[in-house]
């Protein structure tokens, strides 16, 4: 136990979270161990500091504390070990400088003797020598290390929001899998912003409220919802479309991607366009979704007021209307009634209109098909693994290039990162890309869940829905002197040439008599050159 003297003391802890900073005692356990070992002392002041040491002019309370000392509050520090003090050369100087002038008359240390003498004074400074060369000797390890992780295709840092860090069985390290709880969740968010007819807030406003999506737990904290800032984070980072970018470099990564690369530009094209997607109001569902074929300016809506004289009231009316954004242009298209308006669109969904009975046998027809695409695959993949090979000997002519400082660093990452978006891509055309297959069969299933129930489904939805089903059907809208001008998606034509073939056949198979068997298996064969159609459209 040291012996009381008449020297003054600040006990000066800190622990930053960097680095090796994780195995240094707690601010709490240095706390006690300074009280334990110099109880005897006069402590003016315990300062606590949570910054790191590595840099300096990064510690305000370590500032404060030496200011307090040329002042004369204090003649002696208190600390648990000499790196507590410093990690780099600046600070260590100021320590060392202090107590060769008076100025610091004493140190003490819970792991380590100081003597204030020439010879303890060279110590000290060999101490602090040795903390700045191991924290630079880490730091550089530890960067060595994540550019080794970052080179095999993995993200070196935390997994972003969807995904997890698990340990590799095989070599030490962690990878990212998906989060099985909230990678479904962030896909639906993906689709509707690739539909462009949700603003992010929008939908950030579903995943909170409708979801019930929260984040990760953090310790003893509970999962929160999902920010703004961090919703923005995701729709822009090329992660989700299995790109891995650390440092200014591109590679492609081994994660599980959420996206392709082709749907990630789409999405960066709406956020482009004007900062965030259009906005939708609810009260007008088809507002900026169809164009004027006149001029080509957006379709608006609006309210209006008409007495009607029969019953001596006023009546409030929807409309749809040119918004006449052209200075250049005197539009002077008509303007057309909402219920009109429905009307016409329900006109439109009458020609796909299809038994509800149709719906079960064309999905069983959908994945026998699915089944008979192995072939075409096999060439798509062959093909696709040539265009791949080709690229990587372009990356690869491209590092001798660098090597042999034929390249600026500027030239060689922005080459670098190209090749590795279009090898990227090519995974996309594959026939073998799980996500395009999934992408694939799930509109097919949309397209006939659509035409057995889409007609129904408008007449009784709301305004988001009957947005959707409209949206289902085409990509170009226009309105023309009261009249819809509906683009219909190529898939939907084969359906719109054999409806009454299709409706009689299934009417047909639930009034005969036949065998179920047999009558359903001749019913599949004359449905399945139609499938084969719509399916061969929608990729």
């Amino acid at each position: 136990m040291t012996t009381a003297t008449t020297t003054k003391y600040f006990a000066y802890v800190r622990k930053s979270t960097e680095g090796e900073e994780r195995q240094a005692l707690s601010i709490e356990s240095q706390r006690d161990k300074v009280k334990e070992f110099f109880s005897g002392l006069e402590i003016v002041d315990i300062m606590e500091e949570k910054h790191s040491a590595f840099s300096p002019y990064n510690r305000p309370v370590f500032a404060e504390m030496i200011k307090r000392i040329r002042k004369g509050e204090a003649e002696g520090i208190i600390a648990w070990h000499p790196d507590r003090l410093s990690r780099n050369e600046i600070d260590a100087s100021t320590i060392s400088y202090l107590v060769r002038t008076g100025i610091i008359k004493d140190l003490k240390f819970g792991s380590y003797n100081f003597d204030n003498s020439p010879e303890g004074i060279m110590m000290l400074q060999l101490a602090l020598s040795q903390s700045q060369y191991f924290s630079s000797k880490l730091g550089k390890d530890v960067r060595r290390g994540l550019e080794k992780k970052f080179s095999m295709g993995w993200l070196p840092n935390k997994a972003p929001e969807g995904y997890l860090n698990r340990q590799n069985e095989d070599q030490n390290f962690s990878i990212i899998v998906p989060d099985p709880e909230r990678f479904p969740l962030l896909r639906r968010a993906f689709d509707l912003m690739l539909t462009g007819n949700y603003s992010v807030p929008e939908i950030l406003e579903k995943m909170n409220n409708e979801w019930g999506y929260k984040t990760r737990k953090i310790r003893s904290l509970g999962g929160k919802e999902l920010s703004r800032s961090a919703i923005y984070r995701v729709f822009t980072s090329p992660f989700y479309a299995g790109i891995i970018n650390y440092s200014g470099q591109e590679i492609k990564g081994k994660h599980k991607r959420l996206i392709t690369v082709s749907e990630y530009d789409q999405i960066q094209t709406i956020l482009g366009r004007n900062g965030k997607p259009r906005r939708q109001e609810k009260d007008f569902p088809y507002r900026g979704l169809i164009k004027c074929k006149e001029c080509g300016c957006l379709i608006t809506a609006d309210f209006k007021t008409k007495f009607n004289k029969k019953t001596g009231q006023n009546k409030i009316y929807a409309y749809y209307y040119c918004a006449h954004r052209r200075r250049d242009y005197s539009c002077l298209q008509p303007s057309i009634d909402r219920e009109e308006m429905d009307r016409q669109i329900i006109a439109e969904l009458q020609k796909y209109d299809l038994n509800p009975g149709f719906l079960s046998l064309g999905l069983e027809i959908i994945d026998e098909l699915k089944q008979e695409e192995t072939t075409k695959d096999e060439a798509i993949k062959a093909n696709t693994g040539k265009s791949l090979e080709k690229l990587k000997e372009e990356l690869k002519s491209l590092t001798k290039m660098k090597c042999r400082d034929l390249l600026s660093d500027e030239e060689y990452l922005e080459t670098k990162n190209e090749l590795i978006r279009e090898m990227a891509k090519l995974d996309d055309l594959s026939g073998y890309d799980e996500i395009r297959e999934e992408k694939v069969l799930k509109l097919t299933k949309q397209t006939f869940e659509l035409t057995c129930h889409g007609l129904n489904q408008f007449i009784k939805g709301d305004s988001e829905k009957k947005r959707e089903i409209l949206s289902s059907l085409g990509s170009n809208f226009f309105l023309e002197d009261r009249k819809l001008e509906i683009l219909a998606f190529k898939w939907l034509l084969p359906i719109e040439k054999n409806r009454e073939l299709l409706n009689a056949k299934i009417a047909t198979f639930e009034l005969s008599k036949m065998p179920i068997k047999k009558g359903r298996n001749e019913l599949l064969d004359s449905l399945r050159p139609v499938l084969r159609r719509v399916r061969d459209s929608n990729p």
